[in-house]
């Protein structure tokens, strides 16, 4: 398996575990759909350039394959950033409703 591979996969699922702690921390399905059509528009140009870059092997340097990189970590930051301030709103919500 080539670095390229390795790389989009490990991009891949760090973009889709940020993503789980955003559903599991909210429990409304309206929102979940939304969290779902967000993440398939994170993920989309990581893949699409990838698989371009694996079938058309070009010998100079993919640019957009960088670029679309970049994006989808920079994505994934924010959306781990935004699961992480979801699930402790829903902790503190938790504990207060427990000491009243």
């Amino acid at each position: 398996m080539s670095n390229l591979v390795t790389l989009t996969i490990v991009s891949e699922v760090f973009l889709l575990l940020s993503f789980i702690i955003i559903i599991l921390s909210t429990k409304n399905p309206k929102k979940n759909v939304l969290w779902v059509i967000l993440f398939i528009i994170g993920a989309a140009p990581l893949l699409y350039l990838a698989i371009d870059h694996v079938k058309n092997d070009y010998l100079d340097a993919n640019i957009g394959l960088g670029l679309a990189f970049m994006y989808t970590w920079l994505y994934s930051a924010v959306a781990f950033i935004i699961g992480i301030i979801l699930l402790v709103k829903k902790k503190r919500n938790n504990n207060i409703s427990k000491e009243l």
